[in-house]
């Protein structure tokens, strides 16, 4: 039998595991607890993996509708990891900042915005700690793109008036300030956030933190889930359509172009880190590269 769904592999297992182990130890308080959790929710994982081979979105769907089912509907397990990755990211952002104001100003942002995307905690099999990625920062902003498609933005964005962009991570999004401020100069910018905490991804209360709201429009995908799906905010998804370009942050977003492309014929960047083998191999880039990506 041929999947289509080229994200899924059998290295996602470990992926999946990781993060039952992960949540399960966050949410038990007891070791019979956190055992309890973690099998349940590999449980529901191992039978959503076997149900969803062919679309990672309905994949995404039933593996998150399922851990809620299991935790609870209003638990968010990544606070306090969201919490310290947005203070390690402002304590970041004098440097970013002197970084963007040294050179190429687009460029700049754009390699802040994506170095940013490292800091990650929701992937099973990527790991990187608030030490190492305040240690690695300024060594990471020196690495050359993988993927680079950073004139076409420039290009793009001077035939512009409107962008959309959807964030990802919470600490991450600290960052992101520098890109969409930039942007928002002379074009008119909607944010979208998560419609609900999930991993450590951003929603409306983190994006409002960052500030984000002085520069754009902020707005929610309507879902609680780390991707793009087409069951998303009847708004967003205007957003989406309309929006003389659209930059995605992140892997999970990148992993839902195959739905992007059938609502839009415009120009759609996506500016991430691959942090597995198969999302690797579907843009040809190593895996802890810095990518930017256009697609349309």
């Amino acid at each position: 039998m041929v999947y289509m769904n080229p994200f899924l592999d059998h290295v996602c297992f470990n992926c999946v595991a990781r993060y039952a182990y992960a949540v399960g130890g966050k949410m038990g308080r007891t070791h019979r607890e956190k055992l309890e959790i973690s099998a349940r929710l590999m449980e529901g994982f191992s039978r959503a993996l076997l149900e969803s081979v062919d679309d990672y979105v309905e994949l995404c769907r039933a593996i998150f509708h399922h851990t809620f089912r299991v935790i609870g509907e209003d638990v968010d397990p990544y606070a306090e990891i969201k919490e310290r990755s947005m203070e390690a990211a402002k304590e970041l952002m004098p440097l970013a900042e002197e970084y963007v104001a040294a050179g190429d100003q687009l460029e700049r942002a754009v390699k802040v915005a994506v170095v940013a995307n490292a800091l990650d905690f929701g992937t099973g099999v990527y790991r990187v700690s608030l030490d190492e990625f305040r240690s690695r920062f300024r060594e990471k902003l020196e690495e050359p793109f993988a993927v680079n498609h950073v004139q076409q933005l420039r290009d793009d964005l001077q035939n512009s008036t409107s962008v959309l962009y959807v964030l990802d991570n919470a600490g991450e999004c600290v960052l992101d300030r520098l890109l969409i401020g930039l942007i928002s100069r002379r074009r008119h910018v909607v944010v979208a956030a998560r419609g609900g905490s999930v991993l450590n991804d951003a929603t409306l209360e983190e994006a409002m933190r960052a500030e984000l709201d002085q520069y754009g429009v902020l707005i929610t995908t309507g879902l609680r889930l780390p991707c793009i799906s087409l069951e998303a905010d009847a708004v967003f998804l205007s957003h989406l359509r309309e929006a003389d370009i659209v930059i995605l942050k992140g892997q999970g977003n990148f992993q839902s172009y195959y739905l992007i492309d059938k609502l839009r014929d415009k120009p759609t960047y996506y500016l991430f880190v691959p942090k597995c083998q198969p999302t690797s191999r579907v843009v040809g880039a190593p895996v802890h590269s810095l990518v930017v990506l256009k697609r349309k």
